[in-house]
């Protein structure tokens, strides 16, 4: 049997030149994987993203102001309302002036204000002609 000492040394392997310099570089660029970022973060959604939110917060403060005024009113207490007429300077000719009443809403408040009553027609009757008496018509 032969022993490996016995056996003659060949260099039967060429290596070109400058090999072993640029092996660093060649095996970090098949190792290294490029830097993905993650899809939430594409240039696309990092600008969209933010008109969304601005866009959702408008369509919010929006729907939440369109309530009608009947349920701004019946948010106020009653006591707060008060407390605002009598602390403001407005007049009854102001307030008149700037309101607009059409005739079914003249007839609804009549309506509201006379069902509010509760009151018999003999009573009623006695006081218009106390009213007519005291008035001299």
């Amino acid at each position: 049997m032969k022993k490996l000492e016995d056996i003659p040394k060949k260099n039967i392997f060429e290596v070109p030149e400058g090999y072993f310099d640029r092996l660093p570089g060649v095996i970090q660029a098949r190792v290294a994987k490029p830097e993905v970022a993650p899809w939430f973060w594409s240039p696309v959604v990092k600008f969209a993203l933010p008109l969304v939110v601005v866009a959702v917060g408008l369509f919010w403060f929006v729907n939440r102001s369109n309530q009608s005024i009947e349920q701004q009113l019946a948010g106020i207490q009653t006591e707060q309302l008060i407390a605002y007429l009598e602390d403001s300077d407005l007049n009854v000719e102001e307030l008149t002036e700037s309101v607009t009443w059409s005739d079914t809403d003249l007839e609804e408040l009549e309506e509201k204000v006379y069902s509010s009553f509760d009151i018999a027609d003999e009573e009623l009757d006695l006081l218009m002609q106390e009213f007519i008496e005291t008035e001299n018509f």
